[in-house]
């Protein structure tokens, strides 16, 4: 659905609600108000009336009981509000009517609008009742001074033509109004949503390899999805980067067993001498393995390079160290070991991929120790750095402190190193440290061997 649609259709939508309320309330009060101001005028009429009647000479009261007086209104020339009108010739005068009685049932005075008999009883108060086959108002006023019966009376029509009248020049403003607000609104949503459309429209003709970050100015609220989006690229381009990288370096890496296959296996069909064959042999079943080795690494350094968030908890270093230990003694069960493993020291770590990096801690220390001593393993922790550190100590030849900083790099042998290995271990290792927040540390052991140290900032709950 569009936004633009939606936005207007709401706001729109909010216009007529309030449009016509404010309607509804304005002719429900305009009503009320002219009902009282006409019940006014017909009482302030019967004043005015007992006024005239008090101001006639006594002669001229005897006179009118024998003969009434018949008050007639000058003829309008116009029938309704809407027709241009003066004063003088408003056809409401013929639509006002008025008659003075004697509480005895005489007429004294009359409006030509009216018959010889009451508009209505003799009760005090205002009434509404059909009179002449029309609905009127009528108020009935009794005069203690004078002694007679007023009657006023307004016929419904004319109110009802006034609230009418009203309620039309009321909905005159809102029918013009309407129509420009909508227009205004419709200008306005083209101008409101011009940079999502410049955006998009820069986004579509982006070229599918420009991962460069958007450089756009946008209002505030337009900010954030910028933001997103650039965000979304960089992850992108990271992602296709390392991709990338991943198919240099298998090409890079499996390039030289690929070659030694070869090599022997054309060996294996030239050579007839058994001897030589079984050579061949044992070296492409090397070249396989090497070549199983170096992908099983590479795949595990892309999905560890890929993590952007780890499923961290509690863990006991010393307890997993033990685990590890046990799940890979078939391996290491014809080594020396000298363990310090105390417990309670927490950390927060992923316990899978913690195990990876000391899995291949321990695996590298068994391949350099042999059997020439002992493989040191130690646990303790420094409650003042606020860490825990993990030592690794083999008994191997060892190495200077310039090899020991180019270890964590990827594929880097040593030079005339006869171990198998691809290179990427310690390369992953690092980058699993690093995601806990910890550091790698790898140095010269004392005398000789290799000192390799995982420091882990400790649990919070346990600072």
């Amino acid at each position: 659905m569009s936004l633009r649609v939606l936005m207007m259709g709401v706001m729109l939508l909010g216009i007529s609600l309030s449009i016509g309320i404010s309607s509804w309330l304005s002719t429900h009060d305009s009503h009320k108000q002219i009902e009282e101001l006409f019940d006014a005028q017909m009482l302030q009429s019967a004043k005015i009336l007992e006024m005239f009647y008090g101001a006639q000479p006594p002669e001229h009261r005897e006179l009118l009981v024998e003969h009434p007086l018949l008050l007639e209104i000058k003829p309008a020339k116009v029938e309704t509000f809407d027709e241009d009108a003066n004063a003088e010739q408003l056809a409401y005068e013929q639509k006002l009517a008025f008659q003075i009685w004697k509480p005895d049932g005489h007429l004294l005075v009359r409006s030509a609008n009216t018959a010889e008999a009451p508009m209505a009883e003799f009760v005090v108060g205002y009434h509404r009742k059909v009179y002449q086959g029309r609905l009127w108002h009528i108020y009935s006023y009794y005069s203690q001074g004078e002694g007679v019966w007023i009657i006023t009376g307004q016929r419904d029509d004319v109110r009802k033509e006034l609230v009418d009248q009203i309620i039309g020049n009321s909905l005159i403003a809102p029918a013009i109004v309407f129509p420009l607000v909508a227009l205004l609104m419709i200008f306005l949503s083209y101008l409101l949503l011009e940079p999502l459309q410049t955006l998009a429209d820069k986004l579509k003709r982006r070229d599918p390899g420009d991962l460069t970050p958007l450089h756009m100015r946008l209002p505030s609220e337009l900010v954030t999805v910028r933001d997103a989006i650039n965000a979304y690229i960089a992850r992108v381009a990271a992602a296709m980067s390392r991709e990338r990288k991943f198919s240099g370096d298998a090409a890079h890496e499996l390039k030289t067993p690929l070659a030694v296959i070869k090599l022997h296996h054309q060996g294996l069909l030239e050579s007839a001498n058994p001897a030589e064959l079984q050579l061949h042999h044992q070296a492409i079943d090397k070249g396989i393995d090497q070549i199983a080795h170096t992908v099983e690494q590479m795949l595990l350094l892309s999905r560890v390079e890929s993590l952007e968030q780890l499923n961290v908890a509690e863990v006991d270093l010393g307890e997993l160290v033990r685990q590890v230990l046990n799940d890979m003694l078939p391996l290491i069960a014809d080594y020396q070991w000298e363990l310090h493993l105390p417990a309670k020291i927490q950390v927060d770590a992923d316990a899978f991929y913690l195990k990876l990096v000391l899995k291949n801690l321990i695996d590298n220390a068994c391949k350099y120790s042999g059997n020439a001593g002992p493989i040191q393993l130690n646990v303790w922790e420094e409650p003042q750095q606020g860490q825990a550190v993990l030592q690794i100590i083999d008994s191997g030849e060892g190495l200077d402190e310039e090899n020991c900083r180019q270890l964590t790099e990827r594929f880097f042998r040593v030079a005339n190193e006869n171990v198998a290995g691809s290179g990427l271990g310690l390369s992953i290792c690092a980058h699993i440290v690093g995601l806990h927040k910890g550091r790698l540390i790898i140095q010269p052991g004392k005398p000789k061997g290799l000192d390799v140290r995982v420091v882990l900032p400790q649990s919070n709950k346990h600072r």
